[in-house]
């Protein structure tokens, strides 16, 4: 059996997309609850799922974060199998029952990923590496852009048609089957990070204790992509650097971190900018802005 969490902030007619194609009668036998944390969202988002016994609804007062939230429902699973979802993405009729059998027989996996394809059906490349320091400094001068095959992508890789299966240091948290007893070995997400690199960091720890993570082509699942976040580009840039930098703390050297610190304060918001203004997309210009404002606003509060 598998528990299935969805975090929503937000989700619009996604999340009730998302639910109905849990709830086929392929999937009948295969789902124990649905739990969907919902992020103090706004939009009527929740109200539009219809009841069912299997969906479990936890309402929080405010926006506690994807990790924290994600933890909650974690935290109330009991199946043998757990399924981090995104509300913007669907499964297919068979993509449950496949992930189900694939774990069944295949005990050196620990967390495994599936094709994702957009709404057109085109490959969405989902899987990531573990970020270096001087990756970041490479991306952020847009070298892995602009020499693909000598500069690999820091994080998410784009360099690979993911047309293969294969291990990979992480899977997108999309979509994210895991085994229940990985969090008595890796613990749950670190609620550090309020959104991004949460999933990066889980999976990181997981690989320093020898645990695995495989994307399977065979199994397929729809990821729309546009996130909850799509509509607010300045909070969504402030998150994603405040979580690089926590990322950088937490797992590099001190000279590491200073390199990617003075990367992300002195070189991304010019190169940033630069690229906005090449693409002609002039008005996004003042999100980079409003993004670094918060950033410093927030007192680069990366401490913790």
């Amino acid at each position: 059996m598998t528990d299935i969490v969805i975090v929503n902030w937000n989700g619009g007619d996604y999340l009730k997309h998302c639910v109905n194609s849990l709830l086929n009668t392929d999937n009948k036998t295969l789902i124990s609850t649905i739990f969907i944390i919902d992020n103090n969202s706004s939009d009527q988002s929740v109200e539009k799922i219809s009841p069912d016994p299997r969906i479990s609804i936890i309402r929080n007062n405010a926006n506690v974060g994807f990790a924290k939230a994600c933890n909650q429902g974690f935290k109330l699973c009991t199946a043998s199998y757990i399924l981090l979802l995104n509300p913007d993405a669907q499964l297919l009729p068979s993509t449950l029952q496949d992930a189900s059998a694939f774990m069944d027989h295949r005990e050196d996996v620990d967390v495994l990923g599936c094709q994702l394809l957009d709404d057109n059906g085109t490959i969405s490349k989902s899987c990531a590496r573990f970020p270096t320091a001087r990756r970041i400094f490479f991306d952020t001068l847009g070298l892995s852009t602009f020499f693909p095959s000598l500069f690999k992508p820091a994080i998410l890789m784009l360099d690979w048609d993911h047309k293969e299966s294969r291990f990979v240091d992480q899977v997108m948290g999309a979509f994210m089957f895991m085994r229940r007893s990985i969090f008595d070995k890796v613990g749950y997400f670190d609620e550090r990070f309020f959104v991004y690199y949460e999933e990066l960091d889980f999976s990181k720890r997981l690989a320093a204790l020898k645990g695995k993570s495989y994307y399977n082509t065979d199994i397929k699942a729809i990821h729309s992509g546009q996130g909850t976040t799509a509509s607010v580009k300045a909070f969504r840039l402030f998150l994603n650097l405040r979580s690089r930098l926590k990322y950088a703390k937490k797992h590099f050297s001190i000279p590491g971190f200073l390199l990617v610190w003075l990367t992300t304060f002195f070189i991304d918001p010019l190169t940033r900018t630069a690229m906005l203004i090449v693409k002609g997309r002039f008005k996004e210009t003042g999100s980079v802005f409003k993004g670094y404002a918060l950033l410093i606003g927030d007192g680069l509060n990366i401490r913790n």
